[in-house]
């Protein structure tokens, strides 16, 4: 995809998650990596609207985070996302979004039990202790728990997702919100929810249909 398109595609998943109510105006970040330029990536900016970006705001990076013009700062997030790119070269598109749902249940150290298909690809899902956004402790925390699981949950701070393409990075932010929102009607209920079977859930992790 040149680089254009994929700047237009951004902005798509940003207003997309806006609508959604995972990222807020100013808070959450996307990224992508330029397909032809495997050291090159494309991020939204730092403190601006979410819902009102146009592909010239978004901020052109390479690897060690240097943005390619001046007229806007890359996201505070950029290290942790270049972190990931570097250790998952197969890793195309990465979502930092500050989804209320994730992050309540990031606060109470809660896991994701099979509740769902579309949980099951979560349900080793670590939850990464606060750190300032950029410290390195919390970057290299973050790259270790993406090894395991397509998604994290920053405490505090919302969720990351990866993707082999950014519609894929925005589809497992979508379904974990969602799973989490079955999941917190449940215990509304005062119940646990049934599980799917164990050998279910292992076969979709093996065959990797999701």
């Amino acid at each position: 995809m040149i680089e254009q398109d994929l700047r237009r595609e951004i902005i798509a998943i940003v207003e997309e998650l806006y609508q959604a109510r995972l990222i807020t105006p100013t808070g959450g970040n996307v990224s992508a990596r330029i397909t032809d330029e495997p050291d090159a990536f494309l991020i939204t900016p730092t403190m601006l609207h979410k819902g009102s970006l146009d592909p010239d705001k978004i901020v052109r990076v390479d690897s060690t985070g240097k943005a390619a013009e001046r007229r806007q700062r890359p996201s505070v997030e950029t290290p942790m996302h270049l972190a990931i790119y570097a250790d998952q070269p197969d890793v195309e598109a990465i979502i930092h979004a500050h989804a209320p749902l994730s992050t309540a249940l990031g606060l109470v150290e809660g896991r994701i039990p099979p509740i769902t298909v579309d949980a099951v690809p979560f349900v080793n899902m670590q939850i990464v202790p606060y750190g300032i956004p950029g410290d390195q402790i919390l970057i290299e925390r973050v790259v270790e728990a993406v090894k395991d699981s397509p998604a994290v949950l920053l405490q505090n701070h919302g969720l990351l997702t990866i993707g082999w393409t950014l519609r894929h990075a925005a589809n497992r932010a979508l379904a974990l919100e969602e799973v989490i929102r079955i999941l917190l009607v449940c215990r509304s209920f005062e119940q646990e929810p049934a599980t799917m079977p164990e050998e279910m859930v292992a076969l979709l992790r093996e065959t990797g249909a999701l």
